[in-house]
Formats: structure tokens, sequence, C-alpha cells
């Protein structure tokens, strides 16, 4: 499972320049939360969360202000061949809800939480889970159901009641 089979491609860009009102707009028509802020030559330089437009506008209320003033600088990012699990754990550990995706410094893409989700669910679907024990002892295996002799043995096991103690 990597990154480029669950990123969103071709994601809605900024400038380091553009009004954060703009940009507040841009999430809300497209149902964002994230977006990659990029320099004249397309290479990344920041990220600005809906959270961060939401503050600048509690705090600049009527004001223009650029994106280059509320985004994020040296933004965490992965590449389209990373493997979703790195993504996933990259969110978790710096607690973060998106990377951009990027390929030679230019964005290719996004992947966000509900990204994540998303892999884990189909996965869930396909009956991919890994079992967590198995994952530990370094036998990866699929769970889907108990293993035959754990079946046979609750089968044959008779139910205990009082009056079989007795």
């Amino acid at each position: 499972m990597l990154v480029r089979h669950y990123m969103s491609a071709k994601p809605e860009i900024l400038r380091p320049g553009a009004d954060f009102k703009t940009a507040l707009t841009l999430m809300q028509e497209h149902g964002h939360h994230h977006l990659p802020v990029v320099d004249d030559a397309g290479m990344l330089v920041g990220i600005v969360a809906e959270r961060d437009l939401m503050v600048a506008a509690t705090h600049y209320m009527g004001s223009s202000v650029e994106i280059s003033e509320v985004m994020h600088r040296g933004a965490i990012t992965t590449t389209p061949d990373t493997p979703l699990t790195e993504a996933a754990m990259a969110m978790v550990n710096n607690k973060i809800g998106g990377l951009p995706v990027v390929k030679g410094g230019k964005v290719v893409g996004i992947i966000t939480e509900t990204d994540v989700f998303r892999a884990f669910v189909k996965a869930l679907r396909k009956g991919e889970v890994i079992h967590h024990a198995a994952m530990i002892k370094g036998k990866a295996r699929r769970h889907t159901s108990p293993p035959k002799q754990a079946r046979k043995a609750v089968a044959k096991k008779p139910a205990r009641t009082a009056a079989a103690k007795k």
C-alpha cells in the first residue's frame, strides 16, 4: 500500500502572496482542510491548515493577510512511493492531519488522515488486516477467522451447567 494509491493527486495549491480569505474560500468550496503553498517555480514552500486560517480570521478580522504570514514553513512531506503506514506514522508522530506529496521538490499530491482512514476501511473490507500478535512475533498473516484448531476446540467443548457439576 503506497501513498500514490491513496493520495489526492493535483491538489489545490496556494502562492505565498495569496490572501488568507481567498485560501479559506478555496478550502470551503472544495472541502479541503490542508493546502500546499508553492513558489512561482512550483516548489513547495509551506502548508496551511484550515485551523491556521481560522486563527488568522480571528486575529486579523478585516485586514488583508498573506498566506506567507500564517503558513507552516518546512512542511513535513512524503513521496508517492512511500508506504502508507510510514506516511500515517509521520502524521501521528507530528500531530498533523496531512502531508504534501512531493517528487523532485514539486507537489504532486496530498495525503490526509481521511485518505488513510479510507485505505484502512478498504483493507478491512478485503480482509487484509494483519493480526497484531502475529505481527509482533514477525509472522504477519491475514486475520480473517480463528485458526481451525481453535474452532474445533470450541465446537467439542461441552456446555457446563450447574447440573453437569454434580
